[in-house]
């Protein structure tokens, strides 16, 4: 389900995108350091407070996501950092679907998404994303999601029923073995596996694995 269009909602990720989390730092820290201006891509983007934080820091940005409702939401959060700005960022807030990205191959610096890949259990889809990932990235691409091997995100998997619009209501959270060999499949070299949030990689709630083409 959407986030709601609202005042709180809006402060709330202003603050996350301006001021980070330890989720912004690990996908900041994948960032590549390339000649002149680094392009990046999130394929399912939400509310953009990850692809907002690439183009403040002087990236050009591409964020897609499948839901109409959520792009409104990206739009309008882009349109207060904006302001706050003094002048326009880099980006573009479109929708897109993960497994069809509508870009040539090696079109982007950064390619990356924070709990997307996740949400499919059937194998094709599952690995298809991750592959459409890494077709368009011709340098860097991280996952970042819930840990599979943490008890609490186990159970969700089977208890909660997500509302995203042309998503799966359950999902299938990656264990940091399946994250780093479904990378390897899709032909990335260099694959590591980090806990982000809080603990080890056994029992931390969120991680990211990242790699090079």
């Amino acid at each position: 389900m959407p986030k709601s269009l609202d005042l709180k909602s809006l402060f709330t990720d202003l603050e996350y995108t301006i001021f980070g989390t330890e989720a912004h730092k690990a996908f900041a820290k994948c960032l590549p350091q390339v000649d002149g201006i680094t392009t990046v891509l999130e394929p399912g983007c939400g509310s953009g407070k990850f692809g907002l934080m690439f183009a403040l820091l002087g990236c050009e940005v591409i964020m897609l996501d499948i839901d109409p409702e959520v792009i409104r939401y990206a739009r309008r959060l882009r349109g207060a950092l904006n302001e706050l700005n003094g002048s326009p960022l880099a980006t573009q807030i479109r929708v897109g679907n993960i497994h069809k990205l509508r870009f040539a191959d090696n079109s982007f610096d950064y390619v990356y998404n924070e709990g997307v890949s996740q949400h499919w259990v059937d194998e094709k889809l599952r690995q298809g994303s991750i592959d459409e990932m890494v077709r368009v990235s011709r340098n860097m691409v991280a996952i970042m999601g819930n840990n599979g091997l943490n008890p609490t995100e186990k159970e969700a998997d089977e208890k909660v029923n997500f509302g995203y619009k042309g998503m799966p209501p359950k999902r299938k959270c990656f264990t940091p073995e399946e994250l780093e060999m479904r990378m390897r499949k899709a032909g990335l070299k260099n694959v590591h596996v980090e806990a982000v949030l809080p603990g080890d990689i056994k029992n931390c709630y969120l991680i990211i694995g990242y790699g090079r083409k």
